[in-house]
């Protein structure tokens, strides 16, 4: 779901949360109850739930509590990075938990280390809805044999692009041409070149964001299935690096800071600077955010080299909570496919329910900031072209450690890439060795 580009750091709380795992009762029945849940005197029975901004539940939250008068779902939003904080110092407190919580999948790995604190979905029922939702996803909030979580959303990654620039370029410019051109990444930085060259605007706002592009191509992140780090065998991050430094030389991608100076960023993408936007499918919305004044400028193709998943998330629930059964049949509504696809209609956000994409929202539903594009039609066919790699429970250290200090390389032009990035390798290292 629509989420900031980049992440901050989220403190984990390891050693607490290990040693209220090995006193939990496993098993055995939900926990203490939250405050934001309770049984009124009329029976309704309350259910706090933390999501972040940009999921887009509070829009649908409404049509649950009217329809099922027994259950009230009280929603409570967050930024980002702040839910996840939230739920982790409240997991190691032993309280103060949601009924009902949405973690993120660059976090999941995270939580599912400790199952104890979670139902296990399972028992409610959660085997019979695993046709409803992608493989891939549904796996990904799997501990052993049991179901921590619900899908989400997912984020198949695409090129969104100004038309406009790509046409004074000289540059194919239909999104099928886009595709059928620049098939490799080479093609995508000869692209580059042309566009500095026409127009003066940059293919991206930094050469991180081809890092991160290429990168989540590969079969594998910076850990393996043992949570080992890989980096330095792993083909596909000297793929991504050598891509980066190529970017930069060429002088061809920006220097602008999606995370750190916003502002800035946001104002260079409305004027024209940045031709490209390498994103997920929520990435429709913050394009139509930050660059308001370029509305029927935009369009959108498959990315080099086949595609990756950029975000989504699931919705568990705590052991905590004292209504497991109700907090269940809410998450069970709220993912569900009419749900999803209404997720959809309002945000953007795309479906992990592949039976709603022969839906008229995505068949020949157009967008007028995109041209009228059928963006749905897009959406489809890469989502079924997902490779899946295993984050693991520390990718997000290692990854705020590099992307940070990689942003401050695509600035300062007398670094050297290769060195630093190694540096910051071992700066992650040693991150690890002391949480």
């Amino acid at each position: 779901m629509t989420r900031v580009p980049k992440r901050k750091t989220v403190g984990l709380l390891m050693a607490s949360l290990l040693l209220l795992s090995a006193c939990s009762s496993g098993g055995g029945a939900p926990g203490t109850a939250t405050e934001g849940a309770k049984a009124n005197d009329s029976k309704k029975v309350q259910l706090q739930m933390w999501f972040w901004q940009g999921a887009t539940f509070e829009k649908i939250i409404p049509e649950f509590n009217r329809t099922h008068p027994n259950i009230e779902i009280i929603p409570q939003i967050y930024k980002w990075e702040d839910a996840h904080k939230k739920l982790l110092t409240a997991m190691s407190a032993g309280s103060g938990a949601p009924d009902i919580a949405m973690i993120d999948i660059s976090q999941i790995d995270q939580f599912l280390k400790y199952p104890d604190k979670f139902n296990d979905l399972n028992t409610f029922g959660a085997k019979d809805l695993a046709k409803d939702y992608l493989d891939w996803k549904w796996k990904q909030s799997m501990a052993g044999d049991k179901q921590l979580g619900l899908p989400t959303d997912i984020g198949p990654m695409v090129l969104y692009y100004r038309q406009d620039l790509f046409q004074q370029a000289g540059l194919p410019s239909e999104p099928a041409d886009v595709a059928a051109k620049i098939k490799t990444w080479d093609d995508f930085l000869a692209a580059g070149k042309t566009l500095k060259e026409k127009t003066g605007a940059s293919i991206l706002s930094n050469p991180y964001e081809l890092y991160g592009a290429i990168r989540d191509q590969g079969n594998q992140l910076y850990f393996d299935n043992d949570d080992k780090l890989i980096i330095e065998t792993n083909p596909q991050v000297k793929k991504a690096l050598d891509y980066y430094k190529k970017a930069r030389e060429m002088g061809i991608a920006g220097t602008y800071d999606q995370k750190n100076a916003l502002q800035e960023y946001s104002a260079a993408l409305n004027s024209g600077k940045i031709a490209t936007y390498i994103s997920a499918a929520w990435g429709r919305g913050h394009v139509e955010t930050r660059a308001p004044d370029t509305k029927g400028k935009w369009r959108a193709a498959k990315i080099p080299e086949g595609t990756g998943n950029m975000g989504g998330s699931f919705l568990l629930i705590p052991k905590q909570t004292k209504y497991a059964k109700e907090a269940y049949t809410a998450i069970s509504w709220l993912v569900s496919p009419p749900q999803q696809l209404e997720v959809f209609k309002l945000s953007g956000n795309f479906p992990s329910t592949p039976s709603v994409y022969g839906d008229k929202a995505f068949t020949e539903t157009g967008y007028e900031f995109w041209g009228n594009q059928k963006l749905g039609v897009l959406f489809s066919e890469v989502a079924k072209d997902v490779k899946v790699q295993r984050k693991g429970p520390n990718y997000q250290t290692v990854e705020d450690t590099i992307s940070d200090g990689m942003q401050a390389v695509a600035v300062d032009k007398t670094k050297d890439p290769e060195k630093e990035f190694w540096a910051l390798v071992e700066k992650a290292k040693t991150k690890l060795k002391n949480k």
